[in-house]
């Protein structure tokens, strides 16, 4: 095959394929998936959700549900996964800090050698000697590059300062997440116990009702009574089995959301350590009204985040302001070119340039107000927050205070409607009362005793809600041992220690993974400017040798 003939075929090549990714582009369509492929990733995300964990052995405590909270709920897990993406974007802005490192190669090839004449410049006659050329019709060329942008490079620094803030917001929301979390699972978790402690009450004394409602009705339908007292004790025994079963539907959810939380598969029939009379207390909390407001205004995770946000407002004015700056660009590359009649195939390259774009000076008043705004925008948004944590301190403190008092009205009635139902069960047994009075008694017990773990879930509740508007983290940073037993033993229940949390992202206290994406880090700025030095020198080191 000759050199015309290949020239001839190329462009039909050419226009060939075209067409057929022309065609193929037309052709895509929807394709949706298919009912295995469902089935199979429902399978799979199923697995996925309860692998690795341990196996409840032993009833569960208050502590290790927290614990099995911390370390296996999937909304923790996945703020975790959140803050662990912040921290590699930070890893990854260093590098935009860094001179651009380039390497390119080609090849091209020419059907014929480009071949030239001459034109005078002042005759414009063309010369009549043979055409000339002065290059191979097939060229390799490469080159190595370094260029280094010095306005790219402060808008990348002030970029890698607000990411670094970022990802210091990404640990404030887990703690956010952490505490809310605890302070659900200290809620569910009571009345978890309840519907352990009052299921097989409750069913019992349905089936006795309905019995003795069965017997009533027959009563009332063989005229054995007065019609108007067999209905009365019907209305009576009726009223208590819709109560009985108002309080077994709400048993019922009680432990499939505990199951949930705790990331346990739900109808498991795993058992609450549910303590006895004496384990029910009302937690100490010893702080004033003002040591709680200087906690919450130091530790409180909205209050940081809104913090670090006005400090990338900051940023992004201090980068609007760099923008009006020209830039300058430098620049050294190693050149290589496979053409025979250079007499010098491979050189060394170096430039510098001197770039200013006209349109953002213009445009620069602009920006900078809207940027000083921003900045306005966020003051006022912290002081804001200030001003509604500040009010939630008070509040919930009082509703701490006010869960308390009706927990002890509810355990003081509880231990009321439980000596009467005890009372009225001996007088059933000596034959001085009827079975109606002692389902009513024993139907009050019950929802006293009730009313008793409610009370109790909700003064938890605003408990844990306490801590986390002051800021004190239920678990500590850093733990001897992620096990459960190590974190559960590591819990604090009770009044946590009120410290200022240091704003370094900590190592965290799950998987291995998410553990290792989270280096410790000392002041981000001498670091990287360290980093940065250390990786320059070595690259024109290499260049040099």
């Amino acid at each position: 095959m000759t050199a015309k003939t290949s020239s001839r075929r190329a462009p039909r090549l050419l226009a060939a394929v075209s067409i057929v990714a022309l065609l193929s582009a037309c052709a895509v369509t929807p394709t949706p998936f298919t009912a295995e492929e469902f089935t199979a990733k429902a399978k799979a995300d199923r697995a996925a959700m309860f692998a690795g964990q341990e196996v409840l052995s032993k009833p569960l405590t208050l502590s290790d549900a927290v614990a099995r909270v911390l370390k296996y709920n999937l909304d923790k897990r996945s703020k975790m996964m959140d803050e662990a993406l912040a921290l590699g974007q930070l890893d990854l802005d260093r590098f935009d800090l860094l001179p651009k490192l380039t390497a390119n190669a080609g090849y091209t090839e020419r059907s014929e050698p480009n071949a030239t004449l001459s034109r005078d410049l002042y005759t414009q006659t063309t010369s009549t000697s043979n055409p000339s050329y002065s290059a191979d019709r097939f060229s390799i060329t490469s080159d190595l590059g370094l260029t280094w942008n010095l306005l790219d490079f402060g808008v990348s620094y002030f970029t890698a300062h607000q990411n670094a803030d970022r990802a210091l917001i990404a640990r404030e929301k887990r703690r956010k997440t952490v505490n809310n979390l605890v302070q659900e699972v200290r809620f569910t978790f009571w009345r978890a116990a309840a519907a352990q402690a009052l299921k097989a009450k409750v069913t019992e004394i349905i089936d006795s009702a309905e019995k003795v409602l069965k017997d009533s009705e027959r009563v009332e339908a063989e005229r054995l009574r007065n019609p108007t007292e067999s209905l009365r004790v019907q209305k009576t025994l009726l009223e208590s089995i819709r109560q009985l079963e108002a309080i077994d539907q709400e048993l019922t959810t009680a432990k499939a959301e505990l199951a949930a939380l705790i990331s346990v598969a739900p109808g498991s029939g795993f058992k609450i350590d549910v303590p006895d009379n004496g384990g029910m207390s009302i937690p100490a909390w010893d702080m004033t009204v003002e040591a709680m407001e200087e906690a919450a205004m130091i530790n409180n995770p909205d209050l940081r985040e809104q913090d670090y946000q006005g400090r990338i407002a900051i940023d992004d004015t201090r980068k609007e302001i760099l923008k009006l700056l020209p830039g300058v660009t430098v620049s050294f590359s190693r050149q290589y070119d496979s053409n025979s009649f250079l007499t010098d195939n491979r050189w060394n390259d170096v430039g510098a340039k001197v770039t200013w774009n006209l349109i953002n000076v213009l445009s620069a008043p602009d920006r900078i107000a809207h940027s000083e705004s921003a900045e306005k925008v966020a003051d006022a948004k912290r002081v804001a927050l200030r001003m509604a944590v500040l009010a939630q301190v008070h509040v919930v403190s009082h509703q701490f205070a006010s869960a308390a008092k009706q927990f002890e009205r509810a355990d003081k009635l509880w231990g009321i409607e439980k000596r009467l139902a005890a009372t009225s069960g001996n007088q059933q047994r000596g034959g001085t009362a009827n079975d109606i009075e002692r389902i009513s008694t024993e139907t009050s017990a019950i929802a006293a005793e009730l009313r008793r773990f409610q009370t109790y879930a909700q003064m938890q509740s605003a408990y844990g809600k306490l801590q986390s508007t002051i800021g004190a983290d239920p678990v500590p940073e850093r733990v001897a041992s992620h096990s459960l037993e190590g974190l559960s033993g590591a819990i604090v229940l009770t009044m946590p220690p009120v410290e200022i949390i240091e704003s370094v992202p900590p190592t965290t206290i799950d998987e291995p993974s998410l553990a290792a994406a989270e280096p410790e880090r000392d002041d981000r700025v001498r670091d990287g400017l360290l980093w940065l030095r250390r990786n320059v020198a070595s690259l024109f080191e290499r260049d040099g040798q």
